[in-house]
Protein backbone atom coordinates (compact mmCIF):
# COMPACT_ATOMS: atom_id res chain seq x y z
CA UNK A 1 0.00 0.00 0.00
CA UNK A 2 1.34 3.44 -0.92
CA UNK A 3 1.85 6.40 1.13
CA UNK A 4 1.14 10.15 0.39
CA UNK A 5 4.05 12.24 -1.34
CA UNK A 6 6.89 12.62 1.28
CA UNK A 7 6.22 9.34 3.09
CA UNK A 8 8.62 6.45 3.03
CA UNK A 9 6.68 3.22 1.44
CA UNK A 10 7.27 0.48 3.68
CA UNK A 11 7.34 -3.11 1.88
CA UNK A 12 4.86 -5.82 2.20
CA UNK A 13 5.84 -7.13 4.99
CA UNK A 14 6.93 -4.18 6.77
CA UNK A 15 3.29 -3.47 5.87
CA UNK A 16 1.95 -6.17 7.47
CA UNK A 17 3.16 -5.44 10.74
CA UNK A 18 1.58 -1.86 10.71
CA UNK A 19 -1.34 -3.63 9.88
CA UNK A 20 -1.33 -5.68 13.04
CA UNK A 21 -1.90 -2.34 14.86
CA UNK A 22 -5.42 -1.74 13.12
CA UNK A 23 -8.60 -2.06 15.35
CA UNK A 24 -10.31 -5.81 14.74
CA UNK A 25 -12.96 -3.47 15.06
CA UNK A 26 -13.17 -0.45 13.25
CA UNK A 27 -15.34 2.43 13.82
CA UNK A 28 -17.71 4.49 11.26
CA UNK A 29 -16.47 7.74 12.57
CA UNK A 30 -13.58 9.99 11.28
CA UNK A 31 -11.07 9.79 13.97
CA UNK A 32 -11.71 12.36 16.77
CA UNK A 33 -8.91 14.72 17.25
CA UNK A 34 -9.03 17.01 13.63
CA UNK A 35 -5.32 16.77 12.21
CA UNK A 36 -3.26 20.23 12.25
CA UNK A 37 -4.47 20.36 8.36
CA UNK A 38 -8.29 20.52 8.99
CA UNK A 39 -7.76 23.69 11.26
CA UNK A 40 -7.09 25.47 7.89
CA UNK A 41 -10.01 23.98 6.46
CA UNK A 42 -11.68 26.12 3.66
CA UNK A 43 -15.03 27.84 3.66
CA UNK A 44 -18.13 25.35 4.26
CA UNK A 45 -18.79 24.03 0.80
CA UNK A 46 -22.38 22.04 0.58
CA UNK A 47 -20.10 19.18 -1.10
CA UNK A 48 -18.64 18.73 2.20
CA UNK A 49 -21.64 17.40 3.86
CA UNK A 50 -21.06 14.45 1.64
CA UNK A 51 -20.49 10.86 3.76
CA UNK A 52 -17.44 9.54 2.50
CA UNK A 53 -16.20 5.92 2.67
CA UNK A 54 -12.57 5.06 3.48
CA UNK A 55 -11.74 1.48 2.28
CA UNK A 56 -8.13 0.27 3.12
CA UNK A 57 -6.39 -2.84 4.53
CA UNK A 58 -3.60 -0.44 5.61
CA UNK A 59 -4.35 1.58 8.73
CA UNK A 60 -1.72 4.45 7.63
CA UNK A 61 -3.45 4.80 4.50
CA UNK A 62 -6.79 4.85 5.66
CA UNK A 63 -5.42 7.92 8.14
CA UNK A 64 -3.92 9.75 5.69
CA UNK A 65 -6.67 9.59 3.33
CA UNK A 66 -9.20 10.72 6.37
CA UNK A 67 -6.66 13.31 7.47
CA UNK A 68 -6.63 15.21 3.94
CA UNK A 69 -10.43 14.78 3.71
CA UNK A 70 -10.25 16.34 6.49
CA UNK A 71 -8.38 18.94 5.58
CA UNK A 72 -10.18 19.67 2.45
CA UNK A 73 -13.41 20.53 4.78
CA UNK A 74 -15.45 16.80 5.06
CA UNK A 75 -16.39 15.31 8.38
CA UNK A 76 -18.89 12.63 7.21
CA UNK A 77 -16.24 10.11 6.39
CA UNK A 78 -16.14 6.38 7.61
CA UNK A 79 -14.09 3.75 6.88
CA UNK A 80 -13.46 -0.23 6.47
CA UNK A 81 -10.92 -2.48 6.59
CA UNK A 82 -11.68 -4.64 3.73
CA UNK A 83 -13.97 -5.02 0.88
CA UNK A 84 -16.23 -7.41 2.39
CA UNK A 85 -16.90 -4.98 5.49
CA UNK A 86 -17.09 -1.72 3.13
CA UNK A 87 -20.35 -4.01 1.42
CA UNK A 88 -22.39 -4.11 4.60
CA UNK A 89 -21.86 -0.71 5.70
CA UNK A 90 -22.79 0.50 2.06
CA UNK A 91 -26.38 -1.71 2.78
CA UNK A 92 -26.83 -0.06 6.37
CA UNK A 93 -25.76 3.30 5.33
CA UNK A 94 -26.03 6.03 2.48
CA UNK A 95 -23.20 7.22 1.18
CA UNK A 96 -22.33 9.58 -1.59
CA UNK A 97 -18.39 8.34 -2.82
CA UNK A 98 -16.16 5.66 -1.59
CA UNK A 99 -12.16 5.62 -1.78
CA UNK A 100 -11.56 1.66 -2.75
CA UNK A 101 -7.96 0.07 -2.17
CA UNK A 102 -7.10 -2.76 -5.32
CA UNK A 103 -5.30 -5.03 -2.86
CA UNK A 104 -7.14 -6.07 -0.08
CA UNK A 105 -7.77 -9.50 1.48
CA UNK A 106 -11.27 -11.53 1.95
CA UNK A 107 -12.32 -9.32 -1.15
CA UNK A 108 -10.57 -7.11 -3.60
CA UNK A 109 -11.40 -3.87 -4.92
CA UNK A 110 -12.58 -5.60 -8.60
CA UNK A 111 -15.11 -7.73 -6.24
CA UNK A 112 -16.61 -5.15 -4.39
CA UNK A 113 -16.85 -2.93 -7.51
CA UNK A 114 -19.00 -5.96 -9.17
CA UNK A 115 -20.93 -6.25 -6.32
CA UNK A 116 -21.87 -2.51 -6.08
CA UNK A 117 -22.84 -2.46 -9.68
CA UNK A 118 -25.06 -5.34 -9.94
CA UNK A 119 -27.06 -3.97 -6.89
CA UNK A 120 -30.07 -1.58 -8.80
CA UNK A 121 -29.63 0.54 -4.94
CA UNK A 122 -25.97 0.43 -5.02
CA UNK A 123 -24.69 0.74 -8.87
CA UNK A 124 -25.28 4.80 -8.39
CA UNK A 125 -22.36 5.37 -5.82
CA UNK A 126 -19.48 6.69 -7.26
CA UNK A 127 -16.09 4.74 -6.56
CA UNK A 128 -12.63 6.10 -6.73
CA UNK A 129 -9.94 3.65 -7.28
CA UNK A 130 -7.11 3.81 -5.31
CA UNK A 131 -4.05 1.83 -7.26
CA UNK A 132 -0.59 1.92 -7.39
CA UNK A 133 1.99 1.78 -10.31
CA UNK A 134 2.04 -1.49 -10.34
CA UNK A 135 -1.71 -1.78 -10.32
CA UNK A 136 -2.97 0.58 -13.32
CA UNK A 137 -3.79 -2.41 -15.50
CA UNK A 138 -6.01 -3.79 -12.97
CA UNK A 139 -7.33 -0.02 -12.18
CA UNK A 140 -8.05 0.46 -16.39
CA UNK A 141 -10.29 -2.55 -15.77
CA UNK A 142 -12.17 -0.81 -12.35
CA UNK A 143 -12.88 2.47 -14.94
CA UNK A 144 -14.03 -0.10 -17.35
CA UNK A 145 -16.72 -2.02 -14.57
CA UNK A 146 -18.10 1.64 -13.75
CA UNK A 147 -15.56 3.09 -11.54
CA UNK A 148 -16.34 6.86 -11.38
CA UNK A 149 -12.61 7.42 -11.57
CA UNK A 150 -9.00 6.28 -10.26
CA UNK A 151 -5.99 7.80 -7.45
CA UNK A 152 -2.58 7.07 -8.17
CA UNK A 153 -0.57 6.28 -4.72
CA UNK A 154 1.05 7.56 -3.84
CA UNK A 155 -1.95 10.00 -3.52
CA UNK A 156 -1.06 14.01 -4.07
CA UNK A 157 -3.62 15.96 -2.05
CA UNK A 158 -4.13 18.43 -5.12
CA UNK A 159 -5.31 15.46 -7.18
CA UNK A 160 -7.03 14.10 -4.34
CA UNK A 161 -8.98 17.11 -4.32
CA UNK A 162 -9.74 17.47 -8.05
CA UNK A 163 -10.96 13.82 -8.06
CA UNK A 164 -13.45 13.76 -4.80
CA UNK A 165 -14.35 16.94 -5.90
CA UNK A 166 -15.42 16.30 -9.34
CA UNK A 167 -17.01 12.89 -8.24
CA UNK A 168 -19.01 14.12 -5.70
CA UNK A 169 -20.45 17.27 -8.13
CA UNK A 170 -21.21 14.63 -10.87
CA UNK A 171 -23.12 12.48 -8.17
CA UNK A 172 -25.07 15.44 -7.11
CA UNK A 173 -25.82 16.82 -10.96
CA UNK A 174 -27.10 12.78 -11.71
CA UNK A 175 -29.24 13.03 -7.90
CA UNK A 176 -30.77 16.51 -9.43
CA UNK A 177 -31.47 15.05 -12.56
CA UNK A 178 -33.00 11.64 -11.18
CA UNK A 179 -35.50 13.98 -9.00
CA UNK A 180 -36.28 16.10 -12.08
CA UNK A 181 -36.91 12.57 -13.34
CA UNK A 182 -39.24 11.89 -10.85
CA UNK A 183 -40.77 15.19 -10.53
CA UNK A 184 -41.45 15.43 -14.12
CA UNK A 185 -43.26 11.56 -14.15
CA UNK A 186 -45.24 12.35 -10.95
CA UNK A 187 -45.96 15.79 -13.12
CA UNK A 188 -46.74 13.57 -16.27
CA UNK A 189 -49.23 10.89 -14.16
CA UNK A 190 -51.10 13.67 -12.73
CA UNK A 191 -51.79 15.17 -16.13
CA UNK A 192 -52.13 11.49 -17.47
CA UNK A 193 -54.75 10.59 -14.80
CA UNK A 194 -56.76 14.05 -15.16
CA UNK A 195 -57.03 13.42 -18.50
CA UNK A 196 -58.04 9.78 -18.15
CA UNK A 197 -60.79 10.66 -16.41
CA UNK A 198 -62.07 12.01 -19.63
CA UNK A 199 -60.27 9.73 -22.16
CA UNK A 200 -59.54 6.23 -22.14
CA UNK A 201 -55.80 5.15 -20.75
CA UNK A 202 -54.86 4.48 -24.24
CA UNK A 203 -56.14 7.39 -25.86
CA UNK A 204 -54.43 9.80 -22.68
CA UNK A 205 -51.35 7.99 -22.88
CA UNK A 206 -51.16 8.88 -26.72
CA UNK A 207 -51.89 12.47 -26.70
CA UNK A 208 -49.23 12.80 -23.51
CA UNK A 209 -46.76 11.20 -25.61
CA UNK A 210 -46.38 12.88 -28.69
CA UNK A 211 -45.55 16.15 -29.19
CA UNK A 212 -48.13 17.78 -30.91
CA UNK A 213 -50.85 15.82 -28.85
CA UNK A 214 -51.91 19.39 -26.86
CA UNK A 215 -51.38 21.95 -29.56
CA UNK A 216 -54.36 24.06 -31.04
CA UNK A 217 -55.81 22.99 -34.50
CA UNK A 218 -57.90 20.71 -36.03
CA UNK A 219 -58.38 18.28 -38.61
CA UNK A 220 -61.61 17.21 -40.38
CA UNK A 221 -62.45 13.28 -39.53
CA UNK A 222 -64.99 10.88 -39.78
CA UNK A 223 -65.96 9.95 -36.22
CA UNK A 224 -69.11 8.68 -34.33
CA UNK A 225 -70.92 10.92 -32.11
CA UNK A 226 -72.62 9.74 -29.11
CA UNK A 227 -74.87 11.54 -26.91
CA UNK A 228 -76.67 10.39 -23.80
CA UNK A 229 -78.97 12.14 -21.55
CA UNK A 230 -80.86 11.13 -18.58
CA UNK A 231 -85.13 11.06 -17.98
CA UNK A 232 -86.58 12.43 -15.07
CA UNK A 233 -83.64 13.87 -13.72
CA UNK A 234 -84.89 17.44 -13.51
CA UNK A 235 -87.44 16.32 -11.61
CA UNK A 236 -86.07 14.33 -9.31
CA UNK A 237 -83.44 17.38 -8.66
CA UNK A 238 -86.07 19.77 -7.54
CA UNK A 239 -86.73 17.24 -4.68
CA UNK A 240 -83.64 16.83 -3.49
CA UNK A 241 -80.88 19.00 -1.73
CA UNK A 242 -78.13 20.09 -3.86
CA UNK A 243 -75.50 17.76 -2.10
CA UNK A 244 -78.10 14.91 -3.06
CA UNK A 245 -78.40 15.87 -6.60
CA UNK A 246 -74.31 16.14 -7.03
CA UNK A 247 -73.59 12.94 -5.21
CA UNK A 248 -76.75 10.92 -7.23
CA UNK A 249 -75.53 12.61 -10.13
CA UNK A 250 -71.51 11.63 -9.70
CA UNK A 251 -73.12 8.11 -8.86
CA UNK A 252 -74.40 8.07 -12.16
CA UNK A 253 -71.43 10.06 -13.85
CA UNK A 254 -69.11 7.63 -12.47
CA UNK A 255 -70.21 4.74 -13.70
CA UNK A 256 -71.23 6.00 -17.67
CA UNK A 257 -67.09 6.75 -17.55
CA UNK A 258 -66.02 3.48 -16.64
CA UNK A 259 -68.37 2.27 -19.41
CA UNK A 260 -66.81 4.76 -22.00
CA UNK A 261 -63.36 4.75 -21.43
CA UNK A 262 -63.54 0.73 -21.52
CA UNK A 263 -64.96 1.21 -25.49
CA UNK A 264 -61.96 3.68 -26.32
CA UNK A 265 -64.30 6.65 -26.46
CA UNK A 266 -63.55 10.35 -25.68
CA UNK A 267 -65.89 12.88 -23.60
CA UNK A 268 -66.24 15.71 -25.34
CA UNK A 269 -68.34 17.25 -22.84
CA UNK A 270 -70.26 16.63 -19.87
CA UNK A 271 -72.96 18.74 -19.20
CA UNK A 272 -75.32 18.24 -16.13
CA UNK A 273 -76.27 14.42 -17.21
CA UNK A 274 -75.74 14.94 -20.63
CA UNK A 275 -72.48 13.19 -22.33
CA UNK A 276 -71.13 13.92 -25.24
CA UNK A 277 -69.05 11.35 -26.60
CA UNK A 278 -66.15 10.78 -30.00
CA UNK A 279 -65.01 7.13 -31.30
CA UNK A 280 -62.33 7.22 -33.66
CA UNK A 281 -60.20 10.29 -32.36
CA UNK A 282 -58.32 11.50 -31.45
CA UNK A 283 -57.34 7.55 -31.82
CA UNK A 284 -58.12 6.65 -35.50
CA UNK A 285 -60.07 3.46 -35.13
CA UNK A 286 -61.57 1.03 -38.13
CA UNK A 287 -64.66 0.62 -36.01
CA UNK A 288 -65.44 3.75 -34.84
CA UNK A 289 -69.00 3.50 -35.17
CA UNK A 290 -69.29 -0.46 -33.71
CA UNK A 291 -67.53 0.72 -30.42
CA UNK A 292 -69.93 3.73 -30.00
CA UNK A 293 -73.02 1.41 -30.55
CA UNK A 294 -71.51 -1.42 -27.97
CA UNK A 295 -70.51 1.32 -25.66
CA UNK A 296 -74.49 2.68 -26.02
CA UNK A 297 -75.34 -0.67 -24.92
CA UNK A 298 -72.87 -1.69 -22.42
CA UNK A 299 -74.19 2.13 -20.82
CA UNK A 300 -77.62 0.95 -21.28
CA UNK A 301 -77.26 -2.52 -19.27
CA UNK A 302 -75.06 -0.27 -16.37
CA UNK A 303 -78.20 1.94 -15.63
CA UNK A 304 -79.27 -1.45 -14.13
CA UNK A 305 -76.72 -1.02 -11.30
CA UNK A 306 -77.12 2.56 -10.70
CA UNK A 307 -80.41 2.18 -10.45
CA UNK A 308 -80.02 -0.16 -7.53
CA UNK A 309 -77.38 2.29 -5.85
CA UNK A 310 -79.72 5.27 -6.48
CA UNK A 311 -82.99 2.70 -4.78
CA UNK A 312 -80.45 1.76 -1.95
CA UNK A 313 -79.76 5.40 -1.56
CA UNK A 314 -83.51 6.90 -1.33
CA UNK A 315 -83.52 7.61 -4.60
CA UNK A 316 -85.95 6.97 -7.21
CA UNK A 317 -84.74 5.10 -10.37
CA UNK A 318 -83.70 7.03 -14.06
CA UNK A 319 -83.70 6.06 -17.44
CA UNK A 320 -81.35 7.04 -20.02
CA UNK A 321 -81.75 7.77 -23.85
CA UNK A 322 -78.85 7.86 -26.36
CA UNK A 323 -78.41 8.87 -30.00
CA UNK A 324 -75.64 8.11 -31.95
CA UNK A 325 -74.67 9.31 -35.37
CA UNK A 326 -71.10 9.01 -37.40
CA UNK A 327 -70.32 11.61 -40.21
CA UNK A 328 -67.35 14.04 -40.80
CA UNK A 329 -66.76 16.76 -38.16
CA UNK A 330 -63.82 19.17 -36.98
CA UNK A 331 -61.55 17.66 -34.52
CA UNK A 332 -59.10 18.89 -32.15
CA UNK A 333 -57.49 21.28 -29.45
CA UNK A 334 -59.78 24.25 -29.41
CA UNK A 335 -59.37 27.44 -26.91
CA UNK A 336 -56.04 29.33 -25.43
CA UNK A 337 -53.04 28.75 -24.85
CA UNK A 338 -54.21 28.79 -20.76
CA UNK A 339 -57.46 27.04 -21.00
CA UNK A 340 -57.82 23.69 -23.92
CA UNK A 341 -60.63 21.40 -24.33
CA UNK A 342 -60.52 18.06 -26.97
CA UNK A 343 -63.62 18.64 -29.17
CA UNK A 344 -65.47 17.83 -31.98
CA UNK A 345 -67.91 20.66 -33.95
CA UNK A 346 -69.99 20.34 -36.81
CA UNK A 347 -73.26 20.16 -37.94
CA UNK A 348 -72.90 15.85 -37.80
CA UNK A 349 -72.29 16.71 -34.18
CA UNK A 350 -75.64 18.69 -33.91
CA UNK A 351 -77.00 15.80 -35.41
CA UNK A 352 -76.08 13.44 -32.78
CA UNK A 353 -78.01 15.78 -30.07
CA UNK A 354 -81.07 15.53 -32.76
CA UNK A 355 -81.36 11.88 -32.78
CA UNK A 356 -80.70 11.48 -28.92
CA UNK A 357 -84.14 13.88 -28.57
CA UNK A 358 -85.90 11.40 -30.18
CA UNK A 359 -84.90 8.64 -27.35
CA UNK A 360 -86.81 6.58 -24.67
CA UNK A 361 -85.31 5.97 -21.57
CA UNK A 362 -83.86 3.11 -22.08
CA UNK A 363 -83.85 3.27 -26.01
CA UNK A 364 -80.64 3.85 -28.51
CA UNK A 365 -81.21 5.18 -31.71
CA UNK A 366 -78.91 5.33 -34.16
CA UNK A 367 -78.31 6.89 -37.84
CA UNK A 368 -78.41 5.62 -41.07
CA UNK A 369 -74.76 6.56 -41.37
CA UNK A 370 -74.29 4.82 -38.44
CA UNK A 371 -76.04 1.17 -39.62
CA UNK A 372 -73.88 0.96 -42.68
CA UNK A 373 -70.57 2.10 -41.05
CA UNK A 374 -71.18 -0.91 -38.61
CA UNK A 375 -69.80 -4.65 -39.32
CA UNK A 376 -71.24 -6.61 -36.75
CA UNK A 377 -74.70 -7.79 -36.72
CA UNK A 378 -77.11 -5.66 -35.09
CA UNK A 379 -80.27 -6.29 -33.46
CA UNK A 380 -83.19 -3.92 -34.98
CA UNK A 381 -86.08 -3.32 -32.48
CA UNK A 382 -87.92 -0.58 -34.90
CA UNK A 383 -87.09 1.54 -37.22
CA UNK A 384 -88.67 5.49 -37.61
CA UNK A 385 -88.73 7.97 -40.36
CA UNK A 386 -88.61 11.79 -38.54
CA UNK A 387 -87.57 15.16 -39.72
CA UNK A 388 -84.90 17.08 -37.01
CA UNK A 389 -85.18 20.38 -37.20
CA UNK A 390 -82.74 22.00 -38.94
CA UNK A 391 -81.84 18.95 -41.19
CA UNK A 392 -82.86 19.73 -45.22
CA UNK A 393 -83.94 16.21 -45.55
CA UNK A 394 -85.75 13.44 -43.26
CA UNK A 395 -83.78 10.90 -41.17
CA UNK A 396 -84.17 7.54 -41.20
CA UNK A 397 -83.73 6.20 -37.33
CA UNK A 398 -83.11 2.95 -35.76
CA UNK A 399 -83.00 1.38 -32.39
CA UNK A 400 -80.83 -0.73 -31.69
CA UNK A 401 -81.36 -3.71 -29.13
CA UNK A 402 -78.05 -5.86 -29.43
CA UNK A 403 -74.62 -6.28 -31.31
CA UNK A 404 -73.13 -9.47 -32.27
CA UNK A 405 -69.07 -10.48 -32.85
CA UNK A 406 -66.86 -9.20 -31.45
CA UNK A 407 -69.23 -7.34 -28.55
CA UNK A 408 -71.60 -9.53 -28.20
CA UNK A 409 -73.78 -7.39 -26.11
CA UNK A 410 -78.29 -7.09 -26.02
CA UNK A 411 -80.77 -5.25 -24.22
CA UNK A 412 -83.62 -6.86 -22.93
CA UNK A 413 -86.45 -7.02 -24.84
CA UNK A 414 -88.84 -3.85 -23.77
CA UNK A 415 -92.07 -4.99 -25.12
CA UNK A 416 -94.93 -4.47 -23.05
CA UNK A 417 -98.26 -5.41 -22.23
CA UNK A 418 -100.84 -2.93 -22.15
CA UNK A 419 -103.70 -3.60 -19.63
CA UNK A 420 -107.13 -1.93 -20.95
CA UNK A 421 -108.51 0.61 -18.34
CA UNK A 422 -112.20 -0.52 -17.69
CA UNK A 423 -113.12 2.64 -17.90
CA UNK A 424 -110.56 5.33 -20.01
CA UNK A 425 -109.94 8.65 -18.06
CA UNK A 426 -109.94 11.66 -19.47
CA UNK A 427 -107.13 13.92 -20.34
CA UNK A 428 -105.66 16.90 -22.17
CA UNK A 429 -102.22 17.28 -23.85
CA UNK A 430 -99.84 18.89 -26.09
CA UNK A 431 -97.05 18.30 -28.10
CA UNK A 432 -93.52 19.67 -27.35
CA UNK A 433 -91.81 21.59 -30.06
CA UNK A 434 -87.95 21.32 -28.67
CA UNK A 435 -88.35 21.68 -25.25
CA UNK A 436 -91.24 24.08 -25.61
CA UNK A 437 -95.33 23.87 -24.94
CA UNK A 438 -97.06 23.71 -27.89
CA UNK A 439 -100.05 26.31 -28.02
CA UNK A 440 -102.92 23.65 -28.85
CA UNK A 441 -104.98 21.65 -26.49
CA UNK A 442 -105.86 18.67 -27.06
CA UNK A 443 -108.49 16.48 -25.39
CA UNK A 444 -108.08 12.38 -25.28
CA UNK A 445 -108.51 9.64 -23.13
CA UNK A 446 -106.00 7.27 -21.09
CA UNK A 447 -107.52 3.81 -22.50
CA UNK A 448 -104.41 1.39 -21.18
CA UNK A 449 -101.48 0.75 -19.31
CA UNK A 450 -98.57 -0.68 -17.93
CA UNK A 451 -95.41 0.21 -16.15
CA UNK A 452 -93.65 2.56 -17.87
CA UNK A 453 -96.12 2.90 -21.33
CA UNK A 454 -99.86 3.36 -22.22
CA UNK A 455 -102.31 4.07 -24.78
CA UNK A 456 -104.02 6.88 -25.37
CA UNK A 457 -106.67 7.89 -27.84
CA UNK A 458 -107.34 11.15 -29.45
CA UNK A 459 -108.93 12.62 -32.57
CA UNK A 460 -105.19 13.56 -33.14
CA UNK A 461 -102.63 11.94 -35.64
CA UNK A 462 -99.48 11.73 -33.67
CA UNK A 463 -96.10 11.65 -34.91
CA UNK A 464 -94.02 8.82 -33.40
CA UNK A 465 -90.70 10.55 -31.08
CA UNK A 466 -92.83 13.56 -30.51
CA UNK A 467 -92.77 14.81 -27.03
CA UNK A 468 -96.42 15.16 -25.06
CA UNK A 469 -97.19 16.63 -21.80
CA UNK A 470 -100.06 15.07 -20.47
CA UNK A 471 -102.75 16.28 -17.85
CA UNK A 472 -104.58 13.27 -16.61
CA UNK A 473 -107.80 15.03 -14.44
CA UNK A 474 -107.79 13.73 -11.10
CA UNK A 475 -111.21 11.28 -10.47
CA UNK A 476 -112.08 10.74 -6.97
CA UNK A 477 -111.11 7.42 -5.58
CA UNK A 478 -109.68 6.54 -9.13
CA UNK A 479 -106.07 8.41 -9.80
CA UNK A 480 -104.80 11.11 -8.04
CA UNK A 481 -104.33 13.76 -11.43
CA UNK A 482 -100.86 15.06 -11.74
CA UNK A 483 -99.01 15.80 -15.47
CA UNK A 484 -97.30 13.15 -17.48
CA UNK A 485 -94.34 13.83 -19.84
CA UNK A 486 -94.03 11.02 -22.86
CA UNK A 487 -93.07 9.89 -25.93
CA UNK A 488 -95.17 8.40 -29.08
CA UNK A 489 -93.81 5.19 -29.83
CA UNK A 490 -96.40 4.41 -32.38
CA UNK A 491 -99.80 2.80 -33.26
CA UNK A 492 -101.05 0.38 -30.31
CA UNK A 493 -100.92 -3.39 -31.79
CA UNK A 494 -104.76 -4.37 -32.37
CA UNK A 495 -106.23 -1.53 -30.89
CA UNK A 496 -107.35 0.77 -33.35
CA UNK A 497 -107.10 4.36 -32.60
CA UNK A 498 -104.77 3.91 -30.17
CA UNK A 499 -101.66 5.23 -30.04
CA UNK A 500 -98.51 3.90 -27.61
CA UNK A 501 -97.03 6.10 -25.44
CA UNK A 502 -93.79 5.87 -23.52
CA UNK A 503 -93.51 7.77 -20.25
CA UNK A 504 -90.73 9.56 -19.56
CA UNK A 505 -91.10 11.65 -16.63
CA UNK A 506 -93.62 11.17 -13.63
CA UNK A 507 -94.58 12.66 -9.84
CA UNK A 508 -94.06 10.03 -7.63
CA UNK A 509 -97.69 10.37 -6.31
CA UNK A 510 -98.84 9.48 -10.30
CA UNK A 511 -95.85 6.40 -10.99
CA UNK A 512 -96.99 5.02 -7.65
CA UNK A 513 -100.62 4.83 -9.21
CA UNK A 514 -99.45 3.85 -12.49
CA UNK A 515 -97.47 0.77 -11.03
CA UNK A 516 -100.40 -0.50 -8.79
CA UNK A 517 -102.59 0.08 -11.77
CA UNK A 518 -100.83 -1.53 -13.98
CA UNK A 519 -100.07 -4.03 -11.51
CA UNK A 520 -103.83 -4.95 -11.16
CA UNK A 521 -104.68 -4.75 -14.83
CA UNK A 522 -101.92 -7.49 -15.47
CA UNK A 523 -103.64 -9.81 -12.60
CA UNK A 524 -106.93 -9.38 -14.01
CA UNK A 525 -105.41 -10.51 -17.38
CA UNK A 526 -103.61 -13.16 -16.11
CA UNK A 527 -106.99 -14.22 -14.48
CA UNK A 528 -109.06 -14.10 -17.46
CA UNK A 529 -106.52 -15.97 -19.38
Amino acid sequence: MALPCGECRPSRRSNDSVMNEDNPNPKLTSPSAPSEESAAAPAANPLHQAAVLVVDDSRTMRLALIRALNALGFRNISEATNGRQALELVLTKPFDLMLLDMEMPEMNGMEVLVALKANPDLSGLPVIVISGADQMENAVKCIESGAEDFLPKPFNPTLLRARVTTSLEKKRLRDLDRLRLVELARAHELVRRAFGRYVSEEVATSILQSPEGLELGGEEREVTILMSDLRGFTALAARLAPQEVIAFLNLYLEAMVDVISRYGGTIDEIIGDAILVIFGAPLASDDHAGKAVACGLAMQLAMTDVNHRLIAKGAAELEMGIGIHTGRVIVGNIGSLRRTKYAAVGSNVNLAGRIESFTTGGQLLISENTREAIKAPLRIDGQFQVEPKGATRSLQLYEVGGIGEPFNLSLPSRSEVLGPLPQPLPICFTVLEEKFLGRTVHEGRLAALSESEAGIESELSLVPLSNLKIELRPVAGANPGGEIYAKVIGAVAGASGQTRIRFTSLSPELKAWVQQTAARLGSAQVATA
